[in-house]
């Protein structure tokens, strides 16, 4: 139908909107002035001697540090970080659903033809929904698996550190808004970031939360 083509063509035009925010956006880079914000007794990294926040690391990669920062990602060939994780998120969520909603519009045209044998034309859309669906299971494994660190409020990085989910946990609302935003209206926006509660230098866990809250 005409309806799933057109919202299969948004669906394309996000995740391509969502994977160029997140290949050529900043992902958060540490400021050049992290030390004097910091304080002199703040941890320094071993590599650039920049101060360096918490959850920062150092990408060999880039060979600058990054807030918060979840791994350096040769498909966007860029670091995924506290400025990029909302779009990268997004790439996966809507190429994995383009991918499948793909699957079942090709699905449709082969069922509706008439023929009683596979033509050379039937054959190349089963090959294309065949690619669609290995894409589906590669995007869509990340995209699952980077939704429970997202509503833990832990990087990939922390989960291979074996850090407790807990470290960061502020519930999994306030997980999601440290991530896409503070209003719901632009969690899903692949061209507005809108996070303006955090800053990407300091995290607070549970404990000072609920002191916070007191």
């Amino acid at each position: 139908p005409l309806s799933c083509s057109v919202i299969f063509f948004c669906l394309i035009l996000f995740a391509v909107t969502s994977y160029t925010k997140t290949s050529f956006g900043d992902p958060g880079y540490v400021p050049d002035d992290a030390k004097e914000v910091l304080g002199e007794k703040s941890p320094r990294c071993s590599k650039c001697g920049n101060g360096k926040p918490d959850r920062a690391h150092h990408c060999s990669i880039c060979n600058r540090c990054v807030l918060k920062m979840d791994h350096h990602c040769p498909w966007v060939d860029n670091c995924v970080g506290f400025r990029n994780y909302k779009f990268f998120m997004l790439f996966l969520c809507y190429s994995s659903t383009a991918a499948i909603l793909g699957i079942v519009i090709l699905a449709a045209v082969v069922d509706t033809r008439d023929n009683s044998s596979l033509s050379s034309w039937d054959k190349s859309l089963i090959a294309n929904m065949v690619i669609l669906g290995i894409g589906v299971l590669f995007s869509g494994c990340m995209c699952l698996s980077h939704v429970g660190l997202v509503c833990n409020n832990q990087t990939t990085l922390e989960d291979m550190k074996k850090i407790s989910p807990s470290t960061y946990d502020q519930g999994i609302i306030e997980n999601i808004r440290s991530v896409f935003g503070d209003s719901a209206l632009c969690w899903c926006v692949p061209c507005v970031w809108g996070v303006t509660r955090y800053d990407g230098m300091s995290w607070e866990g549970p404990i000072e939360v609920a002191k916070s809250s007191v």
